[in-house]
């Protein structure tokens, strides 16, 4: 079942990008180190980075904190990040996908040295129906595609790349990009895949639509997206230095390839990321995983 409003369950504040942020009820970041209040940025429809950020909102409340999350677009979640009002953000894509938001205020900003998932990758979905299987042959077939992408959230990583992806494959003229959400992605994959429609849209992996919906992956024959980028813990400089158990338990984190897709699968059929995380920690390996990274 899709699940077009999963990233916003756990949010508890709103706010938009251009007018700064302002954090939830807790009043801003950590500023005490006795506070065990955690305050991290999670982005609407970003189903890798709710599901994350649900595991470890179940995981500290075990160690005694209160968690709270505010929804942002990435550039406010960032520099909120580096002014010290919002304490992390539990998925940035490096060294590729979240660069430019990342090297604004990479001075401010505290980030382990290694990945807790090393495969994140850029994609374009299609039907597991249609013939076509690498982005050249979508090009040849834009037609069949009405001539569109459908696009995931305008601030996102992946849609700031993606015109640079088309021009690779000289697609500039060929493909339309259709600016929107992962919601709205989503939703028409599934009407693609229910009525037999070819459609093509932006997502990446790892993605529980991989799992529960027949979907492919184009394959990147021009190598126009960058490499696979590891997803990172950005936390701020004073929440890291006051709360320094928590960015020792987040520095030895680390997710496998199943683990990860399991979680996201686990989080899009529950009501909530808080449910779908505690349901995938009732898996006896996955809590014996999450428990070394507390040690």
């Amino acid at each position: 079942m899709i699940r077009t409003a999963i990233a916003c369950v756990a949010v508890v504040a709103s706010l938009s990008a251009c007018s700064g942020v302002t954090p939830a009820s807790s009043g801003g970041g950590n500023n005490d180190g006795n506070n065990k209040t955690v305050n991290f940025a999670t982005v609407p429809g970003f189903d890798d980075t709710v599901a994350v950020t649900g595991l470890w909102s179940v995981l500290l409340k075990e160690k005694g904190y209160t968690v709270k999350t505010t929804s942002v677009d990435l550039a406010a979640g960032f520099s909120g990040i580096a002014r010290g009002d919002l304490d992390g953000y539990l998925n940035a894509w490096l060294p590729s996908t979240h660069a430019a938001y990342i090297d604004k205020y990479k001075n401010d900003l505290v980030i382990p040295d290694k990945p807790y998932f090393a495969n994140d990758e850029l994609v374009l979905a299609v039907p597991d129906f249609v013939q076509e299987n690498s982005i050249s042959d979508l090009v040849q077939n834009a037609g069949k595609y009405d001539s569109k992408i459908v696009g995931i959230e305008a601030g996102s990583g992946e849609m700031k790349l993606l015109p640079d992806v088309l021009a690779k494959y000289s697609a500039q003229d060929k493909l339309k990009i259709v600016e929107g959400s992962t919601p709205a992605a989503l939703a028409a994959l599934k009407s693609g895949v229910d009525n037999n429609k070819p459609v093509v849209v932006a997502l990446w992996q790892p993605h529980w639509a991989f799992a529960s919906m027949p979907i492919k992956a184009l394959k990147d024959d021009s190598q126009g997206w960058p490499k696979p980028d590891g997803s990172y813990v950005v936390l701020s400089k004073n929440f890291a230095e006051k709360h320094a158990d928590v960015r020792g338990w987040m520095e030895h984190s680390e997710l496998t390839d199943e683990q990860y897709a399991s979680l996201m699968l686990a989080v899009s059929e529950t009501k909530d990321a808080i449910t779908g995380a505690q349901k995938w920690l009732e898996t006896p390996a996955n809590r014996k995983a999450a428990d070394e990274w507390l040690k």
